[in-house]
């Protein structure tokens, strides 16, 4: 069980910094939801159980000694002296079992991280909903105002709440409001409130490792920026120099919470950055979910516990650690002091010379006559039991003649199965296509069957049509881009005005979103500066 937990907990780390490296290039080209899908990677490897016993390689252990055995031969020259042999084991001291301490330390302070969690977002909640009035309900989702809100959130997974705060009518207008309140019921729609319980069970189990710490605000700044991407989608320009507004008015200061805030100041300038992306089209989506798909099931395959990759992963900690990980779920077991009965006294040679060899670490002592009987006199050893008889054992039946192998040197060829039938390929034909041909007039490709033969009509001028459709907007997307850097400059300005004008933010945290503010007004400015060029 240790040995499977600590090649999950390197192999997450490692799923960890890929998507760490990855996720920006992946939401540039295939959008924030794609991104944010890659994180199921780490979790899933976490609860990934080892591979079946029959498609590991055995390994073979080292055999740790246990304990030194000193043997010792009596050797009378005379038949009628009995031979005897001594048996004497000197146990090691048992060792301090830190491997076992080492990791109940670790399970203590993932139980403990997790449990810290969970009661502060039971007092959180019970803060929340202390002095909250029930405003509306959507889609099962209970909307509420409270004085412990600092800004429009979501929280609950059994019970779905979103909550804003008491002047959310006086800060925000209209359009704010609803906008907001769209992106708080996206989180309980996309199931994000679960995945941060998830999420916090995975950062549990790395409690002592920093990049986890990294991954995790990554994770939630992913899952923002996807949620956003789903409230802006088919949205106006209008529209989300709206929302940039509203998630500027909501800047706050983050913790790790379960709970989904609408901003924290962290990721402002990226998420506003995002809201000036056009939209992607549905074949990149569709593309970037079937790469997640693979490449999530083959970091699974890759790193499963019992694989090659994972076992040389094991070697190079044993060899770091001197410790044996297949080795640790085997407790030495501790023997208990034998109680041995006191030998008789070895009866006194009369005839012949006698011989005693001690055997002790390979080492061999011999004493011969006077001293060999005071080292027996000294070291008592009981007299071996007579063995038993050996009794006959049976004749063995003759083996019977093997039967002729001639018919077996050529034998008859099986029947060869019957060839399947050839499916019914389509006849494919170019030509243009009417207005009435096909469903639609966006269709490319129309297919029909008659009289059981299928025709497959590829429509020539609908696709010069949709690429001349494309190659205006593409020519249009330079001026769209520059516009949308404008609105969001504008949006920077005013929303710079509005949180020097609030008073209810501390001085600490005004400073710290002016200069998020200030820092993305200048990225902006240079990349409209660049884009002129």
């Amino acid at each position: 069980m240790i040995a499977w937990i600590v090649e999950a907990l390197i192999a997450s780390t490692l799923l960890m910094a890929m998507v760490l490296m990855v996720r920006r290039p992946v939401r540039r080209v295939f959008g924030p939801q794609i991104a944010y899908a890659l994180w199921a990677l780490p979790a899933l490897r976490l609860m990934l159980p080892p591979l079946p016993a029959e498609w590991r390689s055995h390994v073979a252990m080292p055999i740790s000694r246990a304990s030194e055995a000193v043997s010792g031969l009596v050797l009378p020259v005379s038949e009628a002296t009995p031979v005897a042999t001594a048996a004497i084991s000197t146990p090691e001291a048992a060792a301090v079992p830190w491997t076992l301490i080492l990791w109940g330390g670790w399970a203590l302070g993932a139980a403990a991280f997790f449990l810290v969690h969970l009661m502060r977002h039971r007092r959180f909640c019970g803060r929340l909903l202390g002095d909250a009035r029930m405003v509306d309900e959507v889609d099962g989702v209970r909307v509420i105002e409270s004085a412990g809100a600092s800004g429009p959130l979501a929280f609950g997974v059994g019970r779905r709440f979103v909550a804003f705060p008491r002047d959310f009518a006086e800060r925000y207008d209209a359009d704010e409001r609803e906008l907001a309140l769209a992106h708080e019921l996206g989180h309980h729609q996309r199931g994000d409130l679960a995945a941060n319980w998830v999420a916090l069970g995975v950062l549990a189990m790395h409690w002592f490792n920093p990049l986890a710490w990294r991954a995790f605000r990554a994770f939630r700044c992913d899952q923002e920026l996807a949620n956003d991407a789903l409230v802006l989608a088919g949205r106006s320009r209008a529209d989300r120099h709206i929302y940039a507004c509203a998630i500027v008015k909501a800047a706050h200061g983050g913790a790790i919470s379960a709970a989904c805030h609408l901003h924290t100041i962290s990721d402002l300038k990226g998420r506003l950055k995002m809201l000036s992306n056009t939209r992607l089209s549905r074949t990149r989506l569709m593309t970037g979910a079937a790469a997640v798909v693979g490449v999530v099931t083959t970091g699974l395959l890759v790193t499963a516990s019992g694989t090659q990759a994972a076992a040389a992963v094991t070697r190079r900690i044993e060899a770091a650690t001197g410790v044996t990980l297949t080795t640790i779920d085997r407790a030495p077991a501790i023997a208990a002091p034998a109680m041995v009965p006191t030998p008789p006294p070895v009866p006194a040679v009369r005839q012949g010379r006698t011989h005693v060899v001690i055997v002790r670490d390979s080492k061999r002592t011999k004493y011969e006559g006077k001293a060999a009987e005071d080292y027996l006199a000294k070291h008592p050893a009981p007299i071996l039991p007579v063995p038993p008889a050996i009794a006959v054992m049976p004749a063995v039946p003759a083996v019977p003649t093997t039967p002729s192998m001639a018919h077996l040197a050529n034998p008859p060829m099986p029947p060869m199965p019957a060839m399947p039938p050839m499916p019914n390929v389509p006849q494919v034909v170019e030509r243009n296509c009417g207005p009435g041909m096909g469903g639609s007039r966006r269709e490319m490709v129309i297919q029909s069957s008659k009289g059981g033969k299928r025709t497959m009509v590829v429509c020539t001028n609908r696709i010069e049509a949709a690429a001349a459709e494309g190659a205006r907007v593409a020519a249009k997307s330079k001026a769209i881009r520059a516009q949308a850097m404008a609105s969001a400059l504008a949006s920077l300005d005013t929303a710079r005005a509005s949180i020097r004008a609030q008073r209810d933010m501390s001085s600490e945290q005004r400073r710290a979103a002016l200069a998020g503010i200030d820092e993305a007004m200048v990225e902006m400015r240079s990349e409209m500066a660049s884009d002129d060029d």
